[in-house]
């Protein structure tokens, strides 16, 4: 029965979204990025803080219906405001959403399926967001040299380093990129860990096989590792923060 009511929920909250809301948001978004301004960096910061509004409301509203608790104001630990790079585990749909309402000023990869419509590229490029790497080192170079970028114009960059959502309380194998962007600009990297619970929107469970419990999803931020303390390496850097937020979602699980 709880179970029942918990779908009902979820089918009018998503097709809500999906009908409604999306379309004005992303209206309102592709008007304030279309204005013209001298000042490229300034109009992208803004987009974002609309970007992060806007999911923070979108939790506000998912809180309320009881669909999913997270509220941005609950984050364990302290996100630093310097440039330096995020990592993530990715145990949800809704974990760039998520971050994206605890902070403004992030930019982060997007996949090239999404990147490349006709409809998102236009925005995404207006909020400085770039486009993620296939498998070739080619691409692969090209989000090091973006991300590396980003950071000299003062941005934080996100990165779920697993390239997929993680399996149920435990990681896939890390990439190196966000590493080797720490490396080359010399910034901390900044493990965060997510968790959710009882698990929902992961692999494992869909989103219209809702527990009966209402999920809590929690973000914790760790504290950060400098490049040097690793010998200046990404391989080194990327065994130390696996092993780091594999640590934490076994302790907070």
């Amino acid at each position: 029965m709880f179970r029942a009511l918990r779908l009902l929920r979820v089918s009018f909250v998503l097709s809500s979204y999906f009908i409604l809301l999306a379309p004005i948001g992303y209206a309102g978004f592709a008007i304030w990025a279309m204005i013209p301004m001298r000042d490229a960096r300034w109009k992208a910061r803004k987009l974002q803080w609309v970007m992060s509004t806007a999911f923070g409301t979108m939790h506000k509203i998912l809180r309320w219906m009881r669909i999913l608790h997270f509220d941005p104001r609950e984050v364990d630990g302290e996100f630093p405001t310097e440039p330096c790079v995020l990592v993530a585990n990715h145990p949800t749909l809704v974990d760039i959403s998520s971050l994206l309402a605890t902070q403004s000023n992030l930019v982060f990869p997007v996949k090239s399926s999404m990147f490349r419509t006709f409809w998102a590229r236009p925005l995404l490029e207006a909020a400085d967001h770039f486009e993620a790497s296939a498998s070739d080192p080619f691409s692969v170079g090209k989000v090091v040299d973006k991300g590396v970028e980003r950071l000299q114009q003062g941005y934080r960059v996100l990165i779920f380093p697993e390239g997929t959502r993680s399996p149920l309380g435990d990681l896939h194998p890390f990439g190196r990129t966000a590493f080797e962007i720490a490396v080359r600009q010399n910034v901390p990297i900044v493990p965060v860990v997510i968790t959710c619970k009882p698990h929902w929107l992961s692999r494992e469970r869909s989103f219209f096989n809702p527990p009966s419990e209402v999920p809590r999803l929690r973000i914790r931020v760790l504290d950060p590792i400098f490049p040097e303390a690793e010998g200046s390496s990404s391989r080194a850097l990327r065994d130390t923060v696996s092993e780091r937020i594999k640590t934490a979602i076994t302790e907070f699980s």
